[in-house]
């Protein structure tokens, strides 16, 4: 029972802490954070506060300029167009939100011909003395003035682009004359309301001050009589939008959106210029500032008195996030306390919880170090029975890591040193310059490089070059992987090696077969002699049987031969072409003659289609690639009819050889022209020649720039074609397409 008890006194008391852990930490929170929000607010009002007096000092500046520029105006002499400039034109650049300054003198309206020539006479030579304000107003001179007396504007600064314009009547312009009567009756600058832009360049709303200069000292006199005294007015005009910014830029750390108004917030001023110090916005000028106040904000007022008129300047701050700067002591509070009593409620259950992630850590710490040495055994397994070398270089290219298994120098001969205190200079120079590529670039680079080795035999490496970048992504070094490949690379030279070889021997096979042609052909020839000779001396029938049987192996003897000499002369490049022009049916003609009867023999007809057309070729090489051509359709068409024709197409002369022979297979139409190939012939019958025909065909078409052309329907029968560059047409056009015999051929 007293076990059963300290257990429900531990269970009571644990909620019991939280509770009380969990409401003096919120009750710390909600205090902690109203007061940062009311140090934020008065921090705001401080800063709002310096900014009003930044703005009413920067007044005060433009009501200064005015004071210092009266006394000038106050001597009996008029001021001069260069002294006004002298005077104002230094003060410009203190006052970026000035526009203009300019003098308004008292004229009477007898003496303004006179102002017009003195003005002109000083180079002014436009100056006209006009309104400026709306005709249907009529200008009402100020209180003790001179019924009709104007106030022209004669010296302004800048002279053009200004606020003011040279020769206008102020009293002409809107409100102006009630301005310079409170301003002479006051003898205190006073000024206008707000403008809006008048001309080209003005940017936003703008305000003018008025301060009169008097002819006499007038301090012992009323208002009226002071009116009547006014030599003049000096004046000035300055940008709202402009003095806010100015102001602005002379506090630090004001938030919100600050603008001026026409009166209270709360009375439905209207905006007169506005600057958010913090993002840009669009323009409210003239806007009611009750309908751009945004739901949340805290309006903060000043009023602002300039040149006797009243304003008033709003802060609006914006609400303040629910997360601030200023609030994170009271959120670190809070979360404090809140890990503070969860740590009080959950500390035996964290602590089992730790001891169970650190026995579950360590179990699989150790795995990972197991999986860790079985893959570097499993690497270092295979490098160790590959021949490759893996190292990295730092940006020196000096060896910083090395594991190379097959080299016979420990890794630790490499490590510090550069390819310079390693391989001799030629090597290390090309080395140096595919790793050097890499570091310059930024690429990977693989190159085959050849390394001397003093002891043993050259050896050929197949290198990888791969950049090495740092944490910031930067170039550091490289890291390389080198093959061994020499044994693959003395293999590639030796098969080149002999593969030039036999193309030597080959070459040297042809230029003997063109050299001794002349010396193979003479036994034929003489054989051919002594076998005619034989023929006509003998008289008994199996005597000429056998003496016939000769003469045909005379003959295919002969006709392989010169097939084979012919093959080598061209393979040699002993044959050059002779081209010149010709008519095709001089070769036409002869072969005709030559072929028709032997076509009889066989039981097939030789027809030949006559043509007009003109060729430019080599006349012998081509009649010899026409004669092989009707050779090979003879030997294998077996029957039928053989037709010889040319027919023009693209500008060329179209030289076709026509069977109905049993065709050619679409598989075996490429390899027909290859050397020693027989289409559909037993290789061993050489009574079928050795299929070179065909083949010289192709080189002679080669060295003639003539294009072979062949096509085939199996049991239909094959056209063979050669295009010859036609130059002329003896009598008529030759037609597009082949006459009814060859399409029925």
């Amino acid at each position: 029972m007293p076990l059963l008890d300290r257990r429900r006194r531990v269970s009571f008391a644990v909620p019991v802490l939280v509770a009380a852990g969990l409401t003096l930490t919120l009750g710390a929170f909600l205090q902690m954070r109203a007061a940062n929000r009311e140090a934020e607010r008065a921090q705001h009002e401080r800063q709002f506060a310096q900014f009003h007096d930044a703005l009413t000092e920067r007044i005060g500046s433009h009501a200064l300029l005015l004071r210092t520029l009266r006394s000038a105006f106050s001597d009996a002499r008029p001021a001069t167009r260069d002294a006004f400039a002298a005077a104002v034109r230094p003060m410009m650049p203190l006052y970026p939100g000035l526009w203009s300054v300019t003098w308004v003198r008292r004229v009477p309206p007898a003496e303004v011909p006179a102002l017009e020539a003195e003005m002109r006479a000083a180079g002014r030579k436009d100056f006209v003395v006009q309104d400026g304000g709306d005709a249907r107003e009529a200008p009402t001179a100020p209180p003790g003035s001179s019924l009709g007396d104007l106030f022209v504007n004669t010296l302004v600064e800048p002279e053009h682009g200004g606020a003011f314009t040279q020769g206008v009547n102020i009293l002409s312009l809107p409100n102006r004359a009630e301005v310079l009567a409170r301003a002479c009756a006051s003898g205190d600058l006073t000024a206008t309301e707000a403008l809006p832009p008048r001309q080209q360049g003005e940017t936003g709303r703008s305000i003018g001050l008025y301060l009169p200069v008097y002819r006499y000292p007038v301090d012992e006199m009323d208002g009226a009589d002071r009116c009547a005294e006014v030599a003049g007015y000096v004046a000035s005009v300055f940008g709202i939008a402009r003095l806010l910014e100015e102001a602005g830029n002379r506090v630090d750390g004001l938030h919100g959106a600050v603008h001026l108004l026409d009166g209270p917030a709360g009375d439905g001023g209207r905006v007169l210029a506005s600057r958010d110090l913090d993002v840009p916005s669009a323009n409210r000028e003239g806007v009611p500032f009750g309908e751009i106040r945004k739901e949340g904000e805290t309006v903060v007022e000043r009023d602002l008195v300039i040149g006797g008129r009243r304003w008033t300047l709003a802060l609006a701050i914006p609400p303040e996030p629910r997360l601030t700067p200023a609030d994170y002591p009271a959120w670190i509070v809070l979360v404090m306390g809140l890990l503070l009593t969860g740590a009080l409620a959950g500390y035996t259950r964290r602590e089992a919880q730790a001891k169970r992630f650190l026995v579950t850590e360590a179990r699989a710490r150790a795995a990972m170090a197991r999986a860790l040495r079985e893959s570097e055994e499993r690497f270092r397994m295979a490098l160790r029975h590959s021949r490759v070398a893996v190292f990295s270089l730092d940006r020196n290219l000096r060896y910083m890591w090395m594991y190379n298994p097959q080299t016979g120098r420990a890794a630790e001969n490499f490590i510090g040193r550069t390819n310079a205190g390693i391989h001799a200079p030629d090597d290390a120079a090309r080395l140096d310059a595919v790793k050097r590529g890499v570091l310059d670039s930024g690429t990977g680079a693989r190159q085959e490089v050849r390394i001397g080795t003093a002891p043993g035999p050259e050896q050929v490496f197949d290198l990888i070059v791969e950049p090495l970048r740092d944490e910031a992504g930067a170039v550091s070094g490289v890291i390389c992987a080198a093959i061994d490949i020499s044994d693959g690379v003395r293999i590639r030279e030796a098969l080149a090696e002999a593969h030039a070889e036999a193309e030597r021997a080959n070459r040297a096979k042809s230029r003997f077969l063109a050299a001794a042609s002349h010396d193979l052909r003479q036994p034929f020839q003489a054989m051919s002699l002594f076998h005619h000779i034989l023929s006509a001396r003998l008289s008994d029938a199996k005597q000429r049987e056998v003496a016939d049987k000769l003469g045909e192996a005379i003959a295919a003897g002969n006709t392989l031969l010169n097939t084979l000499l012919d093959t080598s002369a061209l393979e040699a490049g002993n044959v050059k072409p002779r081209p010149t022009v010709f008519p095709f049916q001089d070769i036409a003609d002869r072969l005709n003659r030559e072929f028709a009867e032997q076509a009889a023999s066989k039981g097939m007809v030789l027809r030949m289609v006559p043509t007009s057309a003109y060729v430019l070729s080599d006349p012998v090489l081509l009649e010899r690639m026409v004669r092989n051509l009707l050779v090979n359709a003879l030997r294998y068409a077996g029957t039928g009819t053989i037709l010889l024709g040319c027919r023009r197409r693209d500008g060329q002369a179209l030289v076709e050889v026509w069977d109905t022979g049993p065709g050619i297979p679409t598989d075996q139409l490429k390899l027909i022209f290859d050397d020693f190939y027989r289409c559909g012939t037993d290789q061993r019958d050489s009574g079928r020649g050795l299929g070179l025909g065909l083949s010289i065909v192709r080189r002679t078409a080669n060295i003639l720039g003539h294009q072979v052309d062949v096509r085939s329907r199996v049991g239909k029968g094959t056209v063979f074609s050669i295009a010859v560059l036609m130059v002329g047409d003896r009598h008529h056009p030759l037609p597009e397409e082949p006459s009814t015999s060859v399409a029925s051929a």
